[in-house]
């Protein structure tokens, strides 16, 4: 071997070298099933959107479910069928015969209080509108959406609407009160947030004229809704001076404060990029925010009490326009989703679980769809992960196949999930009571792990960080497990100034393993050697001149 061959061996062996210690300490690698799921983990089916009609097939169905390791039925009870009669006048007797039919089954039942109609979405079977006395309680302009083009929507209620707090409150308390003697069989209860159930606006539905993959319609276009935004831009600034500070505009009156005359444009032309237009998605997504504010107090108020389970409420998958080169992220935006770090800490601070949809998704990211659905389940995962949020996952569309199911099992085992929920029975189920094909994957790669998590230990870690870098991000691993995706999770300013802080599920693990890098590739790992950090809290404090940082117990003096 000449001398040139031998030291370009040596230097590709001392390259393979480099990647070998980079990918255990960092662990920059392929993404790999190794962490466990949480040790409450359990499989659920979704129920059929539509009325049971026949009772002794249905329970068939639900024997075959339990003969197959299934924990529980997910189904949707709802409002335009149990309150139709009148404000107040509830009838929940086909809840209690379901319910009754699941108890039979030796099931646990988790109901969701859907709050919205049923029809008009992607899989919908079914035609369950609100109640009709309803609408009698205030105007269209307060109770429904409006969209850019002018379509009203009434799929569910707006949550600019002053009475909406009462109703679901009353909805709750009826329901605590029918079915406290089935709390033996409900180990969790879901909120519906909005269309579909999900915690968003009715950005993208058909019968509107969307269809995917664009970006869908802002939904703010009624007076109600623009008094707000005009009441919450005086109310940031101080006047209208003020604003037209903020936003290098000349106003001369309030009343010309809008939402985005052209949506399209508003990207094409940058305006998503200025004050008003970071103003503005900010302002839209914080009318989710304050709406799930209102319904986890009514919750909560309502059910801690007679059930003591956890509550939940489900945020969409929007993942298609997501790296548009000419709009990012604009059908997320559209749905009311600008800032994920945001959004899951107001499910933290209004103590409710998070579901999660797409889990069975790959991305493909090129156009027309620019759709990064992994991606993007990874990015809230490790949010709400890092948080200790409580997760539950589920498909968006129909799970088909070895490749589908064991993406979702990469995903629960990654970030810890406690649940997935498989839409629905028919994917797993036949009428007739016998299992499907595709039972056999449901089985392998999400029922098998039920019992396999951490026996139900949830130890957490909370971290302090002293600012180095301005915007630091955490990449790190339960000591042992598997790392977040590379730079890892952007940390939050904290309650004391000047620094950050992250609070992490770490499961039954006794130590978080990190490093801090700035985002852009610039890293503090301790000299490739991490940081440590036990249970409860610490502060992590960098080093000057290259030195290594230090790690205390307890917070910032």
């Amino acid at each position: 071997m000449s001398l040139t061959n031998k030291r370009l061996k040596k230097a590709a062996l001392q390259l393979l070298g480099f990647i070998l210690v980079l990918t255990t300490v960092f662990g920059w690698g392929p993404a790999r099933v190794g962490a466990a799921v949480a040790g409450d983990f359990q499989a659920s089916v979704m129920g059929p959107l539509t009325k049971v009609t026949d009772w002794n097939a249905f329970k068939n169905q639900l024997r075959t479910l339990k003969n197959n390791g299934v924990y529980a039925v997910t189904t949707d009870v709802w409002w335009g069928m149990v309150e139709s009669e009148g404000d107040n006048q509830f009838d929940w007797s086909y809840y209690k015969t379901y319910a009754g039919a699941v108890r039979e089954a030796g099931l646990k039942w988790v109901p969701i209080l859907s709050t919205h109609r049923c029809g008009g979405n992607v899989g919908d079977d079914c035609n369950i509108q609100l109640p009709n006395w309803l609408w009698a309680k205030g105007t269209a302009d307060q109770m429904q959406f409006k969209s850019e083009t002018g379509y009203m929507n009434n799929e569910a209620v707006s949550p600019f609407w002053s009475g909406l707090g009462t109703q679901y409150s009353e909805l709750y308390a009826s329901f605590a009160a029918n079915f406290a003697s089935y709390k033996d069989i409900i180990p969790k209860i879901y909120l519906s947030g909005g269309p579909a159930g999900e915690l968003r606006y009715p950005s993208y539905y058909p019968a509107a004229g969307w269809s995917y993959p664009s970006r869908g319609k802002f939904q703010v276009y009624t007076d109600t809704a623009k008094q707000a935004f005009r009441t919450a831009m005086t109310a940031k600034y101080g006047s209208l001076g003020g604003i037209n500070s903020a936003w290098g505009l000349s106003l001369t009156s309030v009343d010309q404060i809008s939402p985005p005359n052209d949506g399209d444009g508003f990207y094409t032309n940058g305006g998503y990029k200025t004050a008003y237009g970071k103003d503005f998605l900010s302002w839209y997504q914080s009318v989710l925010e304050n709406h799930l504010g209102v319904i986890g107090s009514a919750a909560h108020k309502n059910f801690d009490s007679v059930f003591g389970v956890p509550i939940g409420a489900k945020v969409s998958g929007v993942h298609w326009q997501m790296t548009n080169p000419s709009m990012p992220h604009s059908a997320e935006h559209a749905a009311g989703y600008y800032d994920y770090n945001r959004l899951l800490q107001k499910f933290k601070d209004s103590n409710l679980d998070l579901t999660f949809t797409c889990l069975e998704m790959s991305d493909s990211g090129s156009a027309p769809n620019y759709s990064l659905p992994s991606t993007l389940v990874d990015t809230v995962a490790g949010i709400a992960s890092a948080k200790g949020v409580r997760l539950n996952g589920e498909n968006a569309l129909p799970a088909s196949g070895t490749a589908a199911f064991q993406k979702i099992e990469e995903k629960l085992t990654r970030f810890g999930f406690s649940g997935f929920t498989l839409l629905r029975l028919a994917n797993v189920v036949n009428a007739d009571g016998s299992a499907t094909g595709e039972m056999a994957n449901f089985k392998k790669y999400v029922i098998s792990h039920a019992g396999t998590g951490s026996g139900g230990t949830n130890n957490t870690a909370t971290v302090y960080y002293k600012k180095g870098y301005s915007s630091p991000y955490i990449h790190y691993r339960p000591a042992g497990g598997t790392w977040t995706a590379v730079p890892g999770v952007k940390m939050a300013d904290s309650e004391i100034s000047g620094y950050a802080k992250i609070t992490v599920n770490i499961g039954a693990a006794t130590q978080l393993e990190a490093a801090f890098n700035d985002g852009n590739n610039n890293w503090d790992s301790n000299s490739m050697n991490n940081y440590f950090f036990g249970t409860g809290t610490s502060t992590y404090t960098p080093g000057t001149g290259g030195a290594a940082g230090t790690v205390k117990a307890g917070g910032p003096a």
